[in-house]
């Protein structure tokens, strides 16, 4: 199929590849003294026959159209003004944005500066900001973004040096887990997209909206002091590059699921927007579990409130069909007399489908004469997920003049993931067969909102202010589970298994319903003081800068949960049990003296969580002499935890109370040994803080890993001392060539490992005692243009950036492995790709490659469960993307081309290596997805 649908586009493509290709460039131009709107002004294109050009209007705009792509030069010029000659490079249906200032033609004028709105989209505004930035960073700009056909920010993020992406959405920077990482989306810290980790769903803005991505890997007093991977600016846009409306359609073909069958629960009408949750959700009047719980013999009252839930039980067979992605986009300017008012607005729907097979073991003690272990239990899953999004971002900016600027942003999320999961297996330990099966179904909403301001009080000040909002809520409503066995080698019917009397199990019948709502607010304030040397007249590179601010956040976090059992009245048959799902879960067989749901919410089934942070910063930048720099600074930070919840059982209050007081000094030197070359070093101090779900008792069932997962109250607030030291040589302004080397020591690392609890075990976190990671990196962006005479090696760029770190725990925690490993650090990492970028033809094809080094998914112990570590994976990516005239955009991709399993494997010998004697823990591969769009702009 994939090989037709290749052959189908090629031909269309190739077809429309005679349409010209053209783009425009528009901007205005105001005199650089007053500041006001220069009329009349010529703007042509140098060299152009017949002349290309125009003038600005009374507002100092102008717009040239019908521009043939590729390099150009911008003449601005105006009688008694000095002219200018700006170079852009045109592209295929873009408009190029330029905002500059002229001087009039008097022989003591300073240089001219630019003060418009800069564009910080391109390759070359992106390297600039690395090159220019105090801290190491690495950074990906819109222009990139639009070569690789990137749908999201966390496709887009695979393509940033020493960065790789776990199940699609969370970020590991230098080969650490996602927990030590700091996302900020416009200079806000994001709201929090997980429940039960540190992590921002990526996926959830748009490509399309991204002016480009920013990594910082060393800190400063200005930036946030938790991380010790990187810290992570997503900036979108507010200024567009031109007014419009842009209509995307994309349908995506996922080998092993798309037009095959699939089993499916039925489930709620509005399940397809993702707003099903409200049609499973317990009603108001539901009987509380103080009700529940006090009855001997369940009331009619009650066993009527369960017969009216919905059953959500039917299975049906569907066949799947294609994904389907659409977004809507409208950019407009308003000139509102001497200001400008712009926005940038994206609607985004996906509704897209994913089927797994799922091979997983559990393994009781390694045998050493055998080198086998003997195996505990074996599941075969088949897993259906229908995932929808529906986002709409919408920024405004509205310039007053060059000098003042206030942006508001807002984002906004719907997600839903509908699963139904299918097992097959058995399990040693009692001689049973089993089919099991989970219906699932989880919502958020997430929203995000900024409200901020620029201002350039002098020459010398800068102010910048901002307050953000966000919000979490997140349902997950009927989540239900029962397990059906039978011995192992008999042709009996599989009966459903019911608790016993009173008894509680999170897998048997169970239903579960659980809610949390987050609410974050936050403002900070920002200023830099720029000061001139005497010997230094107009340099702004050798200015002094002073800073200082202030940072504030409160977080409130709500959640609670309720899960009931169903249980025998005692006259319930066998043939009863052995009915399907849909029949005998039904309101029919529910009776005081048959079937019925007892409330086993426990004390820990709820915590309510508060966080305040408050922070302040002072800093400088001091360039010591043309080629030495340095930037110093500490951070005050005051972070208080706090967590009220409940122990299981007695119901003894758990009151968490961890003020804490960080003193995070930072200080980054540069040497340029020339223009094009430099060194950095950098020093800092970070902390790593525990999340609300990791110092909650309460315990989660995860039917995917047949585990529950807990949280540790007593878990510390680790350390993290950053020591970094890089080489940076620019040959031209779009290309760049790094070498880093990196030491961090940890104090308290937090990690996960295993817990037993009676008869199961739990997914658990705790803190080592320490550890260290070292590494080195390599960053190469290339452009081939002039090494052959060939145009079509003009065309290409070269990007590779390999990352390979050595991690030691030194002392763990009690009965686990010392000395190996971080738990989720990477051995190594690589990303590189080859992009064919034709502006002429219109035509663009990239091909990526991506591995990660194994790491450590689940610290094992001395006694039972060995270390599981999550496998490397190659991937490879190719994208094709054609434009046609200047409306049109066709897109191809194939992504996961190779479409390597994804593999856990225990060390079942211990030895710290994974060979052919070590075992699978779990085993499934997700199908290569190929992917057809259509953007049109009108």
């Amino acid at each position: 199929m994939t090989t037709r649908f290749l052959s189908i586009l090629f031909f269309f493509v190739c077809a429309a590849n005679a349409f010209a290709q053209t783009g425009s460039i528009k901007g205005s131009i105001i005199d650089s003294q007053n500041k006001e709107a220069v009329i009349g002004a010529s703007v042509i294109l140098k060299g152009s026959t017949p002349p290309m050009g125009t003038a600005t209007d009374v507002e100092g705009n102008f717009e040239i159209t019908g521009i043939p792509t590729g390099p150009q030069i911008v003449i601005v010029s105006y009688v008694s003004y000095k002219s200018k000659e700006i170079p852009v490079t045109v592209y295929p249906n873009q408009a190029i944005l330029i905002n500059t200032t002229i001087e009039e033609d008097v022989a003591n004028l300073t240089e001219v500066k630019i003060v418009g709105q800069r564009q910080t989209f391109t390759d070359v505004s992106v390297i600039t900001e690395i090159k220019q930035a105090e801290q190491i960073a690495v950074g990906i700009s819109a222009q990139q973004i639009q070569k690789s056909q990137d749908r999201d920010a966390s496709q887009v993020i695979r393509r940033v040096p020493g960065v790789s992406i776990q199940d699609d959405r969370f970020v590991i920077i230098r080969g650490l887990s996602e927990r030590y990482n700091t996302v900020m989306l416009n200079d806000a810290i994001t709201p929090s997209s997980e429940v039960d980790v540190k992590s921002f769903s990526f996926d959830l803005i748009p490509s399309s909206a991204i002016d480009r991505m920013m990594i910082y890997k060393s800190g400063s007093s200005d930036l946030p002091g938790e991380f010790a991977g990187g810290i992570i600016k997503i900036y979108t846009k507010t200024v567009p590059d031109s007014d419009g409306l842009t209509l995307s359609l994309t349908s995506g073909f996922r080998k092993g699921t798309t037009f095959q069958n699939a089993n499916d629960y039925q489930g709620s009408s509005l399940d397809w927007i993702g707003f099903g949750a409200g049609d499973r959700l317990l009603p108001n009047n539901f009987p509380k579990t103080s009700t529940l719980q006090s009855e001997n013999t369940p009331s009619e009252t009650s066993l009527n409130a369960f017969r009216n839930l919905p059953e959500f039980y039917t299975l049906k067979n569907k066949n799947v069909a294609p994904d389907l992605r659409a977004s809507l986009g409208y950019n407009r300017s308003f000139h509102l007399g001497d200001t400008k008012l712009t926005t940038f607005n994206n609607i985004n729907y996906s509704n897209t489908n994913q089927s797994i097979q799922n091979t997983q073991y559990r393994y009781l003690n390694f045998n050493e004469d055998n080198q086998k272990s003997e195996i505990l239990s074996h599941f075969n899953d088949k897993m259906y997920q229908q995932n929808v999004r529906l986002g709409v971002l919408s920024n405004w900016s509205y310039i007053i003049n060059p000098n003042h600027k206030i942006e508001f942003r807002n984002l906004f999320n719907q997600l839903s993931n509908k699963e139904t999961t299918f097992r097959q297996g058995y399990n040693t330990d009692n001689s049973t067969e089993l089919q099991n099966y989970a219906f699932r179904y989880e919502s958020k909403s997430i929203y995000s909102g900024q409200l901020g301001g620029t201002h350039e009080l002098s020459d010398a000040t800068t102010v910048k202010w901002l307050g953000a909002f966000g919000l979490t809520h997140r349902d997950e409503p009927d989540f239900r589970r029962f397990i059906s066995s039978r011995a192992i080698g008999s042709n009996d019917p599989f009966r459903v298994e019911l608790v016993p009397g009173s008894n509680a199990s999170l897998t048997r019948g169970a239903r579960f319903y659980s809610t949390l709502n987050e609410y974050t607010s936050s403002f900070r304030t920002d200023f830099e003081h720029r000061i001139e040397r005497a010997a230094y007249q107009g340099d702004e590179k050798m200015q002094i800068k002073l800073r200082a601010g202030l940072y504030g956040e409160y977080k409130n976090r709500s959640f609670k949960a309720r899960w009931f059992n169903l249980t025998s009245g005692g006259g319930v048959s066998n043939e009863i049990l052995s009915q399907p799902a849909d029949q005998l879960f039904g309101s029919q067989n529910i009776g005081a003296d048959m079937l019925y749901y007892g409330d086993r919410t426990n004390t820990d089934d709820r915590y309510d969580a508060q966080s305040s942070l408050y922070a302040g910063y002072v800093g400088s930048y001091i360039p010591f002499t043309t080629k030495l720099n340095a930037s110093f600074g500490v951070r005050l930070e005051h972070n208080t935890q706090k967590l009220q919840s409940r122990e299981r059982g007695a119901g003894a209050k758990i009151n968490v109370n961890n003020p804490i007081l960080s003193v995070l000094p930072s200080a980054n030197f540069a040497y340029n040994f020339t223009e094009t070359s430099l060194l950095r070093l950098a020093y800092s101090m970070s902390v790593n803080r525990p999340e609300f779900r990791e110092l909650a008792p309460f315990t989660y069932y995860d039917f995917n890993f047949d585990v529950s997962r807990v949280g540790n109250q007593n878990l510390k607030t680790p350390s993290i001392q950053n020591v970094d030291l890089r080489y940076e040589v620019y040959p031209t302004p779009a290309e760049l060539l790094s070498f880093a080397v990196f030491y961090k020591h940890f104090t308290n690392p937090i990690e996960a490992t295993i817990r037993y609890a009676g008869s199961g075990i739990s997914y658990y976190v705790d803190n080592a005692e320490s550890a260290a990671t070292m590494g080195a990196e390599l960053e190469i962006r290339k452009s081939l243009k002039g090494i052959t005479a060939s145009n079509f090696v003009d065309n290409l760029t070269l990007l590779l950036n390999a990352s390979y770190i050595h991690s030691n725990v030194q002392t763990g925690f009690s009965n686990q492995e010392n000395d190996r490993q971080l738990q989720g650090q990477s051995p190594y990492l690589i990303n590189t790709g080859i992009y064919y970028n034709n502006v002429n033809s219109g035509w663009s094809v990239n091909a990526l490659y991506n591995v990660v080094g194994k790491r450590i998914f689940l610290v094992g112990d001395n006694d039972l469960q060995p270390t599981v570590y999550e496998m490397q994976r190659n991937v490879i990516d190719l994208n094709l993307i054609k434009t046609i005239g200047e409306h049109l955009e066709i897109k191809l991709g194939i992504q996961d081309l190779l479409n390597q399993p994804y593999r856990l494997i225990q060390d079942s010998n211990r030895d710290k290596k994974i060979t052919s004697v070590d075992e699978a823990y779990q085993t499934y591969r997700k199908g290569t997805y190929s992917t057809i769009g259509l953007t049109y702009k009108f």
